[in-house]
């Protein structure tokens, strides 16, 4: 399997790929030596597009950019799969930019390296759109992602998954990215509640801005969802207001 990628995410999907597969990774940036650590071979673009399957942990900023570079060296039915959090551009993008003998998969996995560390991979979820792949190639990726890595697979629509994640990360992103900029502390006071929000903070702290931006401004219904959430914070200051000048 061809892996493009070993940032954060590409260095925990390697982690959990290499005991299962021969694993082949791709990243100029990368350090060999952390790669081969993972249990997988640093190797070319070309060796990485060769594979059977490959997987693009990549910003999706750049995604466009890597498919056009990887085109021209996949095989016949390839299968080709993005782990972006938006799915309706990067579907679109791989659709257009790969050839079409090259199968597609998009799929989100609903967690990050700080939850894998603190409570495993096994039932964490991962959604899955395929939008150009086989019977026989979908039913693979799910005995792979469902049985031998333990998933959780919802299946959805590119659109479904974005309309439902200008929610779930659009909203929980703008309320921790809120509390880092108030620089909330630990508090010896603390409720749940507080330091779930801490949590939260924490949680946006350690991903890359490259996210941030991908989940606010490339998910087609995060504007409009922004939007509610600001004018709901505002008619509860509204309220607090009012009972406040009683």
């Amino acid at each position: 399997m061809g892996l493009i990628g070993f940032g954060a995410f590409g260095r925990l999907a390697a982690a959990h790929m290499a005991p299962h597969c021969e694993l082949l990774v791709h990243d100029p940036a990368a350090d060999s030596a952390e790669i081969r650590s993972a249990g997988a071979a640093a190797v070319s673009c070309t060796d990485a597009a060769g594979c059977d399957a490959c997987v693009l942990a990549v910003p999706v900023q750049v995604l466009e950019q890597v498919c056009l570079h990887l085109a021209p060296h996949l095989g016949e039915q390839t299968l080709v799969a993005d782990v972006s959090s938006i799915k309706t551009g990067p579907v679109e993008t791989m659709l257009r930019t790969l050839p079409p003998h090259v199968e597609v998969l998009g799929t989100h996995p609903l967690f990050g390296p700080q939850t894998v560390g603190e409570v495993g991979l096994p039932g964490q979820s991962i959604a899955l759109c395929p939008v150009r792949l086989s019977d026989k190639r979908l039913a693979e990726a799910r005995e792979f992602l469902g049985n031998t890595l333990g998933l959780h697979i919802v299946e959805t629509t590119p659109d479904e998954h974005d309309r439902q994640m200008a929610l779930v990360q659009v909203v929980t992103h703008l309320v921790g990215h809120a509390a880092s900029e108030m620089n909330l502390p630990e508090l010896p006071l603390a409720t749940l509640a507080y330091k779930r929000l801490l949590q939260m903070k924490h949680n946006v702290e350690r991903d890359s801005e490259e996210l941030f931006e991908a989940i606010q401004t490339l998910n087609p219904y995060a504007a409009d969802v922004r939007r509610r959430f600001v004018d709901a914070v505002c008619k509860t200051e509204e309220r607090v207001n009012k009972t406040a000048s009683r």
